[in-house]
């Protein structure tokens, strides 16, 4: 009986020193490089620093999403050449951050990455390498007065501070601090969404303009343009006040009528956002998107950010483990702890019961 104590005390003790062992090289999983931990792939997933200009070290290769999320206190971001992929939500709400300086590795600015950045109002350019850019990555920043596209990216480039498409043939964003816009003459399309966060109260689309997507700028901007283009219907449709500024020509002449009937002037429709798939009408004029964003039906803008399913604010994980979920380890320290205490247990009831039967 006393060898089974001791054989239950071992494997106690046993269990204890492997979950010491399991959790020392946990821990080693993940390092201290400047203000930055990272873990064993060369993410920077926490940020301890103070804030004011930070500049991402050597030896991390990507940041994780919402590494910065809502830190007041960073006034400048210097990302680096050796950083391949940034999170999303990277920077969400740092309402302080006042530039950013883009490096040549990383090839997309995802969602939600500065969206927020209320006080934003310098970028670097573009890199040469970036293919995509979410529609929301520079959201609610309305200080931001330029957009530049480095020479040699064949996704996007930039006319008079703008964003478009490559080919220069597609407006995407106007940043919200511009002061005017002068529209490409090679525009022939505006993008959703690419007046939003624009806060003068008028804009001149060119007659090369021949396709304006739903939502593009808010009714509240007074549109100048060409009669029966497509600004003018746009305005009508969405309800902007529209000022003619010249006649659209026609390449046809029209057929001669002995009775001209005047044609019917369309009733303008309200609002320039309309609840899709996964939008919810709050009824009070505003709309909550998919990912939580808050809209103004009227005008488009933007009142609550929303964080979405990946723009999350990140948490640390205080579980020590691997990246991949709890080491199995723990379950053959959790075994080996129960069997010890089992040990000691029938190691005690036989020497109740031999007690007992002696007596």
């Amino acid at each position: 009986m006393k060898r089974g104590t001791k054989i239950g005390w071992a494997l106690v003790a046993l269990s204890i020193v492997i979950s010491v062992t399991v959790i020392i090289a946990s821990s080693s999983n993940a390092e201290r490089i400047g203000d930055f931990e990272v873990d064993e792939n060369g993410m920077a997933t926490e940020y301890y620093g103070p804030g004011g200009s930070v500049t991402i070290p050597d030896g991390i290769t990507s940041l994780a999403p919402a590494l910065f999320a809502n830190n007041d206190s960073i006034t400048s971001l210097s990302i680096p050449g050796a950083i391949v992929s940034i999170g999303d939500g990277l920077c969400m709400g740092c309402t302080q951050l006042g530039s950013v300086t883009l490096g040549s590795g990383i090839s997309s600015i995802p969602s939600s990455a500065f969206s927020g950045c209320t006080g934003l109002f310098s970028v670097s350019s573009i890199p040469a390498g970036v293919t995509y850019i979410a529609d929301d990555a520079f959201s609610s920043c309305y200080s931001l007065q330029e957009i530049s596209v480095s020479s040699g990216n064949s996704n996007y480039s930039s006319y008079d501070g703008c964003l478009y498409n490559g080919a220069g043939t597609r407006l995407i964003l106007v940043p919200g601090g511009k002061a005017s816009v002068t529209i490409s003459d090679s525009c022939t399309s505006i993008e959703s969404g690419a007046f939003a966060d624009y806060q003068e109260d008028a804009v001149t689309i060119p007659e090369t303009v021949t396709s304006i997507d739903s939502g593009a700028i808010p009714s509240s901007i007074t549109i100048y343009g060409y009669a029966d283009s497509a600004a003018e219907t746009y305005a009508k449709n969405n309800g902007n006040p529209f000022i003619v500024i010249g006649p659209n020509p026609d390449p046809d002449p029209p057929e001669p009528s002995p009775t001209p009937t005047p044609t019917p002037t369309p009733t303008p429709e309200s609002g320039s956002v309309t609840p899709s798939g996964g939008d919810t009408d709050n009824g009070d004029g505003t709309v909550t998107k998919a990912d939580g964003t808050v809209v103004d039906k009227a005008t488009g803008r933007i009142i609550r950010v929303g964080t979405g399913s990946t723009g999350a604010n990140h948490a640390k994980d205080a579980t020590p483990g691997t990246a991949d979920g709890v080491d199995p380890v723990y379950f053959l320290c959790i075994a080996v702890f129960l069997g010890g205490v089992g040990t000691l247990v029938y190691t005690r009831v036989r020497k109740a019961r031999y007690i007992k039967k002696k007596k």
